[in-house]
């Protein structure tokens, strides 16, 4: 008798080719369908909740998948973690769920988080899993300008190019940009050099980096649009464009007037609502 489960899955997204299944490259749905496979002895397509592109995180990516094999939900999680040996893919829960239940379709919202590292060059340890900005920014500024996603807007002016959707209309619930604590948010903080290490007398530990976390919470998401937002903010953060631009580049509509698209390492699906 077939049975529908819900994964929920953590993975450092790399080493991948983003979440979907490629001709070329490898995915984060191909490993985890092929491990799958080889414990229930058959192939069964997952669904996630959203792709990541390549070089994205998730902490929480929501997949569905439907089995015919009798093997309790616990054992399964057991059984295809111990053969995820790479580290970089985990599963974190797997449920029962009704028939036909499906991560992508009933879903009701993601949230994101955007790491960015700003001034000195980071921990070696964090890399990847922030955008280094080697300049200062002004945390003020991006708090303000992010006010201007909050609604329903048509946020086509920060669609990624070669994406296909019936409308670029989304619906915001709540955007925020802060600077975390650098010796307390930091799980791979750099232990402090000697006093006399800069000759500035006292410990040095970050060599006056900053991290800032972008979070979104939102009903659905364009393609690049968190990346392209994060990279608008950056640049209202350092002076380059003024804190209203925000607002008035949503109402232009000209993806010619956002900032870069930020680089995929800062990026992480952190939840998906039901």
């Amino acid at each position: 008798m077939s049975r529908t489960l819900k994964l929920t899955i953590a993975y450092d997204g790399t080493n991948y080719a983003g979440w979907q299944r490629q001709i070329n490259a490898i995915s984060i749905q191909q490993v985890l369908e092929d491990e799958i496979d080889a414990i229930v002895g058959a192939h069964n397509p997952l669904n996630a909740a959203g792709r990541t592109d390549a070089g994205v995180h998730a902490a929480a990516q929501v997949a569905s998948i439907t089995i015919d094999h009798p093997i309790p939900a616990d054992e399964l999680l057991r059984a295809l973690n111990a053969r995820l040996k790479a580290g970089d893919i985990r599963i974190r829960s797997i449920e029962e769920m009704p028939d036909r239940w499906d991560a992508r379709i009933f879903s009701t919202g993601k949230t994101y988080r955007y790491a960015i590292w700003s001034g000195a060059p980071p921990s070696p340890f964090l890399r990847h899993v922030v955008w280094h900005v080697p300049f200062p920014l002004d945390a003020t500024r991006m708090s303000h300008a992010t006010e201007a996603l909050i609604g329903e807007h048509d946020f086509v002016a920060f669609k990624g190019r070669g994406t296909d959707v019936i409308t670029t209309v989304r619906r915001v619930l709540a955007a925020d940009i802060v600077e975390m604590n650098i010796h307390t948010d930091q799980p791979m903080a750099l232990s402090p050099l000697p006093s006399t290490a800069l000759g500035t007398g006292e410990p040095v530990t970050d060599g006056g980096g900053k991290l800032f976390r972008f979070e979104i919470s939102g009903t659905g998401f364009l393609r690049h649009m968190v990346r392209t937002v994060v990279g608008t903010l950056v640049d209202i953060g350092r002076g380059n464009m003024e804190v209203d631009d925000m607002r008035a580049i949503i109402e232009s509509k000209d993806r010619s007037r956002t900032g870069q698209t930020a680089p995929p390492q800062g990026l992480m699906l952190w939840q998906v609502s039901y």
